[in-house]
């Protein structure tokens, strides 16, 4: 945290944080013993510092029209920094990818990718990724139930 290590009191907040991010400064405070105003600095410190990059809602894909979710694993060709980094950024501008991994072993990207339906899901792998020059081998696997999709991080004082 830019030289400053996270103490227990900082590991306490970020726990009550990843179970609840819209948790007021008062509970918080409660929660780890300390005043509202301390808290609210720590975090805001912890915010600056880019421990805490982001507040988030988890949605129901269901509820809001995306149920399909698919695992896209592919590979790059020619495998160099220019078309690594060219995938990457043309993948940022697509909504349809919720997440992105660079990875190693047998492929160079994992995409969590979300449809309305799995043509939906065909017609964005045809026009938006088949047709990219540098895209080789790519491997779909759709998703058929979520079984655990969200663990905050386990944090205390000895896993930092």
């Amino acid at each position: 945290m830019n030289g400053h290590k996270l103490d227990e009191i900082d590991i306490k907040i970020l726990n009550v944080l990843q179970g609840n991010a819209r948790t007021s400064y008062s509970k918080i405070a409660e929660q780890v013993n300390m005043s509202h105003t301390p808290v609210m600095e720590r975090i805001h410190k912890m915010e600056r510092a880019g421990v805490i990059q982001n507040y988030l809602a988890t949605l129901d894909r269901q509820k809001i029209g995306k149920p399909v979710l698919v695992i896209l694993s592919l590979k790059i060709d020619p495998q160099n920094e220019t078309t690594l980094r060219e995938f990457e950024s043309a993948m940022k501008l697509l909504p349809e990818v919720q997440q992105m991994w660079v990875v190693s072993g047998n492929w160079n990207f994992v995409l969590h990718v979300s449809a309305k339906a799995p043509q939906d899901y065909f017609v964005f792998l045809m026009e938006k990724i088949s047709i990219l020059p540098f895209v080789g081998q790519t491997e779909s696997a759709f998703v058929l139930r979520d079984s655990k999709a969200y663990t905050p991080y386990i944090l205390d004082a000895k896993s930092l």
